[in-house]
């Protein structure tokens, strides 16, 4: 009885011990190399400098236009063995095609059925056989480009881990698999410390200038305005100060005029770094002419639990947040839900197998592939205040690099005032890509503090509907006239008659100075001192019969917009 009794213990832990390491074989849990540079690997960086040059000097056709990560996706790249926990390809494979890259038809048989196994959807994955060296795929996967023919293609850039030859060379087979161009550009590099705005800026740790030591910033900003079509790249301090100087530990573009910052404790002697690189940004200008909002994220290195809040990934409508179990990531699913309403947040939990890092976790281990047929909409926005007689149109460039028509009933500028109903006009061609929207053209007219919110919709023959921005009615475009929220417009008592009128009308109110006069186009036509009594008599005989709109201002700076229609 005793006997058999161990020999069940004896069972049991063995038959454990099996499935834990069968379990284990889909991870890479002890990689060959590590995520940052061995100290070989520095000292040939130089090297690797020296020797850019030889490459393939071709430039793509102008313009060029780097895509984002948040512009639409195809798909997402992923490594196996696993460097990522597995219920992360069971949600990417619900929304998008994974691509996964296996060195060896084995590697993809022990996949399938694991992933099978963990009802991940197969339909939506593909098996890419490339050799690689490693899972980190952020690091040397694809920077995608609009180029001048409308095509998305790919730039290379010299990989700044020499001694991973299979890693370096994987962009070959995926450019091979996906069917695009690639084009060499000589500069030292990895796609960890670079994000781009899909804009024409662009941001790197000083990491890029000690790794090309025979460049200046200028030199490597006109090789990024050649290759990549980013006229402001940014080169920022590194603020963590660790080992691997990557911008994705501690920050990242969520949107062209959203950016996320990493936030350590003021006792963290980081602090001011960190401060500074925040502030930074909240004091340059977007590519849409406003400020940047700046969101913060705790990124304590030293916390029990990691906090690589900022190495997210982005896929279309949904965000892929890592999380450690640390008693911070409810905040920071908070963060994200404010910065992003209307996108599908998603928490991470690490693996057991391979945790998350403070500087490498889900960002790293993955790299969005562009939608080569995407929908592409680049708009410049109405943001900020306007008054009544700035120009309140609009352009929008459409692109459908699928080569469909656009469904012309299908070009649309939904707006809506003072948070009320949503209302939708056409689109106009102008010429080629470019259509236009006039908010005066609308049978409506805007008053002093009125909030407008907007977005441009377009769709076309292939079945892509896209927005601008992104995610559309959730966090759409706003303007507000006069720089006047609503919730704070304190409107000014005035009562205004005869309405109809025929030669003048007469303004009751207290203190007022002046009168302004626009028509149904928004254009004005007059502006009338007032003496401050409290009736006012305006002569009208000059006017057309039509509808005006009378904005009163008192002396307080405050206003108030009513229609009088002349009718004679």
């Amino acid at each position: 009885m005793k006997k058999s009794l161990l020999f069940s213990i004896l069972f049991c832990a063995v038959s454990g011990f099996v499935f834990a390491q069968s379990e284990a074989q889909h991870y890479d849990t002890h990689p060959k190399f590590p995520h940052h540079a061995t100290a070989e690997e520095r000292q040939m960086i130089p090297y690797l400098s020296q020797q850019a040059h030889l490459r393939d000097a071709q430039t793509p056709t102008a313009p060029i236009t780097a895509v984002s990560e948040f512009q639409p996706m195809g798909g997402v790249m992923i490594a196996y063995p696993l460097g990522i926990p597995v219920a992360l390809v069971r949600e990417l494979s619900e929304i998008t095609q994974v691509k996964v890259i296996v060195s060896s038809a084995s590697d993809s048989l022990q996949a399938k059925s694991y992933f099978n196994s963990n009802q991940v959807n197969m339909s939506n994955l593909q098996f890419w056989l490339i050799n690689h060296d490693s899972y980190w795929v952020r690091d040397y996967g694809p920077w995608f480009i609009i180029d001048g023919h409308d095509s998305v293609n790919v730039i290379d850039f010299v990989y700044n881990r020499p001694q991973r030859p299979n890693d370096d060379a994987a962009l070959e087979y995926v450019v091979d698999y996906m069917g695009v161009n690639r084009y060499e550009m000589p500069m030292v590099h990895t796609g960890g410390n670079y994000m781009v705005d899909g804009y024409g800026t662009a941001a790197s740790t000083m990491l890029v200038l000690q790794e090309n030591p025979s460049e200046t910033e200028a030199s490597l900003s006109a090789m990024a305005m050649n290759y990549l079509g980013v006229n402001n790249y940014m080169y920022l301090p590194d603020p963590l100060g660790e080992y691997i100087a990557h911008i994705d530990c501690w920050g990242k573009f969520l949107d062209v005029d959203k950016v996320l910052i990493g936030q350590v404790p003021q006792s963290d002697p980081r602090y001011a770094s960190y401060e500074a690189v925040a502030q930074t940004f909240a004091e340059s200008i977007t590519p849409w002419g406003n400020h940047y909002q700046v969101y913060r994220v705790q990124a304590n290195p030293n916390s029990y639990h990691a906090t690589p809040y900022t190495n997210s990934l982005i896929l279309n409508d949904h965000v892929f947040v890592p999380v450690t179990g640390n008693s911070l990531d409810n905040a920071a699913i908070s963060v994200y839900q404010q910065a992003m309403p209307g996108y599908t947040i998603v928490p991470i939990m690490e693996s057991s197998y391979t945790p998350w890092l403070s500087t490498d976790a889900l960002h790293c281990r993955t790299h969005e592939l562009a939608d080569l047929g995407m929908l592409y909409l680049k708009h410049y926005p109405l943001l900020g205040t306007k008054t009544l007689d700035d120009d309140l149109s609009i352009s929008v460039k459409i692109k459908a690099l699928s080569g469909e028509n656009l469904i012309s009933d299908s070009l649309l500028v939904y707006f809506r005032i003072n948070q009320g109903d949503w209302s939708s006009a056409p689109l106009i061609p102008v010429s080629g890509d470019e259509y236009t929207f006039s908010f005066t053209s609308i049978n409506t007219i805007f008053e002093i503090g009125d909030s407008i919110q907007y977005y441009i919709y377009a769709k076309d023959a292939s079945g892509r509907c896209e927005k601008h921005p992104y995610i559309g009615a959730a966090d759409p475009h706003v303007f507000v006239i006069d720089g006047v929220g609503i919730e704070d417009y304190e409107p000014l008592n005035v009562r205004i008659y005869p309405n109809p009128a025929t030669d003048f009308v007469l303004i009751q109110g207290e203190n007022l100075a002046d009168v302004t006069v626009f028509d149904m186009t928004g254009r004005q036509i007059d502006q009338i001192s007032l003496a401050g009594n409290s009736i006012e008599k305006i002569s009208c005989h000059n006017w057309n019969n039509g509808i005006y709109f009378l904005q009163v201002r008192d002396n307080e700076n405050r206003v108030n917009v009513q229609k009088v229609v002349i009718h004679r």
